[in-house]
């Protein structure tokens, strides 16, 4: 079960970096070969892990004072 929610959270993190930054190169990038798959999974994955982490952020903020 672990081996597949590897694998959806990688093509969900991949899609998610390959819309960025086509979206950046205006519509160049592919994502396709081993470099760039690598740097649309680390952005895809940059993003969704972003809203957990301002939310850990947030909670030790309100809480220390």
């Amino acid at each position: 079960m672990d081996f597949l929610s590897d694998i959806l959270f990688t093509v969900l993190a991949h899609r998610i970096g390959v819309f960025i930054l086509k979206a950046l190169t205006g519509g160049r990038f592919k994502g396709e070969s081993g470099f760039a798959w690598g740097w649309a999974v680390a952005l895809g994955s940059l993003v969704l892990l972003a809203p957990f982490a301002a939310f850990i952020a947030w909670k030790i903020h309100t809480s220390t004072g």
